[in-house]
């Protein structure tokens, strides 16, 4: 089960996995995974990268827009279940839509497990084995990433307890609990790559700001990374390259054609490791995994 917070979130950061697990009839591993993406908004507040369409009619029905993207790129990933918890878009930090009360992020600061119920009923009744989701920072500082993150590691702690709102259905504990990551030398080799190109992306250091604007926004890039020591479990995602690109084109409001994203090939993939990287916060194993791992399955087959 993944747990993210937009319906663009689970492509970038781990669609490669989705996609390998989901593959038909997982004959290389010999048996097959259900794949769950679960999703806390329609991402309604987010931009518009297309210009001609970045109008008020358009934005009126952007949730609407990204529940058809998020469709099309579950289906570029042989994904067949997404659920989407219902809350509303909260915008970034500061925004008038971080302010209101039926935003994602407001819901989970005032009560959060009222805004963790949903998620629970459904590992209750999906009973999960593994669920992944983002880090504390959200990836880059989301406020709704962050609800995300906090919903997961909540439900985490209490879907196995049978007090814990009975109601929401009959006790399961997952076993294994990660968040995806990007760990410094894969940061530091894709920035390196992409500015011998002369592309910018959001990890190029801001011009013409000032001192303190550029100490701050250090400190967010360094943020939206991790030491690569901390990282347990490295998926490779080769033979899913193609499919995670076809995943993120569906996102077409959301992913500018010409954007970092799509700017590297599947070679430049390969050249860069082609694999998406996790660190596991929690498990229930009987025993201690073995790490680092190739897979978040590892132990439970």
């Amino acid at each position: 089960m993944a747990v993210h917070a937009h319906p663009d979130d689970e492509t970038i950061s781990m669609g490669g996995t989705l996609a390998h697990y989901a593959a038909a009839n997982s004959a290389t591993r010999g048996e097959a995974t259900d794949v769950i993406v679960v999703t806390g908004t329609r991402g309604e507040l987010g931009e518009i990268v297309i210009p001609e369409r970045d109008t008020p009619d358009e934005h009126e029905r952007l949730g609407e827009t990204r529940m058809g993207e998020i469709a099309a790129a579950m289906r570029a990933l042989s994904v067949t279940r997404w659920e989407n918890l219902g809350y509303r878009d909260s915008g970034m930090e500061g925004s008038e839509g971080n302010a209101d009360p039926r935003s994602f992020h407001q819901h989970v600061t005032t009560d959060l497990d009222a805004a963790t119920e949903p998620l629970v009923r459904l590992i209750r009744s999906t009973r999960p084995d593994v669920i992944a989701t983002y880090d504390d920072f959200g990836g880059y500082g989301h406020p709704d990433h962050i609800a995300a993150a906090k919903v997961a590691r909540r439900a985490w702690e209490v879907a196995g307890d049978p007090a814990w709102r009975p109601a929401a259905g009959a006790a399961w504990s997952p076993k294994k609990l990660y968040e995806v990551r990007i760990p410094d030398s894969q940061r530091d080799a894709v920035l390196a790559l992409l500015e011998s190109r002369g592309i910018e992306s959001w990890w190029s250091e801001p011009k013409d700001v000032t001192p303190e604007e550029l100490e701050k926004w250090r400190a967010w890039r360094a943020a939206m990374a991790c030491p690569d020591e901390i990282i347990t479990t490295r998926i490779s995602i080769r033979d899913q390259l193609a499919a995670k690109r076809r995943a993120i084109q569906a996102h077409a409001t959301q992913i500018k054609p010409d954007g970092p994203l799509l700017m590297l090939s599947e070679e430049d993939q390969i050249a860069l490791g082609a694999r998406e990287q996790y660190r596991l916060i929690a498990h229930r194993m009987s025993e201690e995994p073995t790490l680092p791992e190739e897979d978040l399955f590892a132990g439970l087959r």
